[in-house]
């Protein structure tokens, strides 16, 4: 199916991403800058395929949560590679993220996908709320292309006074992105606690 293969294709775009923010000198950065913006675009062209194609199916949705993980993992580790976050940062997401996506496989295995587990209405709006899945998608691709552009401007005038604020600023956008993965993840947590203790009455 197109939508598919369309989710299938980040992967690719994502390993040129990586080798171009490794690879010395300003315009490799810029470019990685470029794919990134790329990688964001192909994130919303699969639904509207799908949902054009009449493609829409749980392996989709399934497929593309898992590639939305693969992409924020690595390039959270490869930022933190970079001495760009701390250490923390990748450790905290990828721990939150076995968590919810442990669950969610229990859930689909009984029959929910991951926003159909989603009963109270907070929950249904933090987690499968268009609003707050637009929010959260586009606040991570401003941190992760800002991150790239951020290297190509330090690698272009690495004394420039206005570097400082601009990474300070950055800084707080990476926490409170960080903040809001754990925002979102936690009622998925609350929404399993029927697996574990049944329907509450």
């Amino acid at each position: 199916m197109w939508a598919n293969a369309i989710t299938l294709s980040r992967l690719g775009v994502l390993g040129g991403c990586v080798l171009l923010l490794y690879t010395p000198g300003v315009f490799p950065k810029v470019a990685a800058f470029a794919l990134i913006l790329l990688l964001i675009g192909l994130d919303g062209v699969d639904g509207w395929v799908a949902r054009r194609r009449g493609e829409v199916s749980d392996l989709g949705a399934v497929m593309d949560i898992a590639i939305d993980r693969v992409v924020e993992n690595v390039f959270w580790i490869v930022y933190a590679d970079l001495n760009l976050v701390p250490v923390a940062v990748p450790l905290l997401v990828i721990s939150r993220g076995i968590v919810t996506d442990a669950i969610r496989a229990y859930a689909l295995a009984k029959g929910e996908t991951a926003f159909a587990m989603m009963r109270t209405p907070w929950a249904r709006w933090l987690v499968s709320g268009r609003p707050m899945r637009a929010f959260y998608g586009l606040l991570k691709a401003f941190v992760f292309a800002a991150l790239a552009l951020l290297m190509a401007l330090e690698t272009w005038t690495p004394e420039a006074a206005w570097l400082s604020p601009l990474r300070l600023g950055l800084g707080s956008l990476v926490v409170l992105t960080v903040v809001v993965t754990f925002v979102r993840g936690a009622p998925v947590v609350y929404e399993s606690r029927r697996f574990f203790f049944g329907e509450p009455m």
